[in-house]
């Protein structure tokens, strides 16, 4: 059983795609078009890439590479992360559950769990959550829809479902959910994913 268990996340994970080493300096491109306005760097010997598929022509691999860079080099140096991910600021565990967009209102579905195992959790989302639109279209939330848009107590180990909703003044693009464990203090980030 503990094979097959092995077996089956194993393989996926090699058909997807396959590790495999550089053996000399190489153009990376785009697309698979070998002129000079499509190189976006080089990669040198010894990196390790891992291919995905061949083009129509054969003379080319897709592959993706890991790489890192400095944050400070970044115009913004967080990371969002999509619906459905579990993440912790402060004493605060925080879960997107389900988003809904119609028109200029955002309805947000968010699971917020006290994680200490003896301070009570002040939660208010008109203080600890913020909804951010592209450009200059912030997000209010709405004080007379939803569920624990207000201070809510959320006692040791305990947690609450948060109904939300969010007005912007217009149709809202690559909105951002910003959530805080308490004033000040850590921040998470969810992409809303429009």
């Amino acid at each position: 059983m503990y094979r097959l268990l092995i077996y089956l996340i194993v393989l996926p994970l090699r058909l997807i795609g396959q590790e495999t080493e550089v053996i000399k300096n190489t153009k990376v491109y785009l697309s698979p078009n070998a002129s000079k306005d499509n190189v976006i760097g080089e990669i040198f010997p010894g990196s390790s890439v891992t291919k995905l598929k061949k083009d129509k022509s054969g003379k080319f691999i897709k592959a993706t590479i890991q790489f890192y860079i400095p944050v400070e080099s970044l115009l913004e140096g967080r990371v969002s992360h999509p619906i459905g991910t579990t993440q912790i600021a402060d004493n605060a565990k925080y879960k997107l559950i389900e988003v809904i967009q119609t028109g200029t209102q955002v309805v947000l579905k968010l699971r917020v769990k006290n994680i200490s195992h003896t301070k009570e959790l002040d939660f208010s989302a008109m203080v600890l959550l913020k909804a951010i639109g592209k450009g200059s279209n912030k997000g209010e939330l709405n004080p007379f829809q939803g569920k624990y848009q207000d201070l809510a107590i959320i006692a040791p180990r305990d947690y609450v479902i948060a109904e939300l909703f969010y007005d912007f003044k217009s149709n809202p693009k690559n909105v951002e959910l910003v959530c805080t464990g308490k004033m000040g203090g850590d921040r998470v980030y969810y992409t809303l994913g429009f």
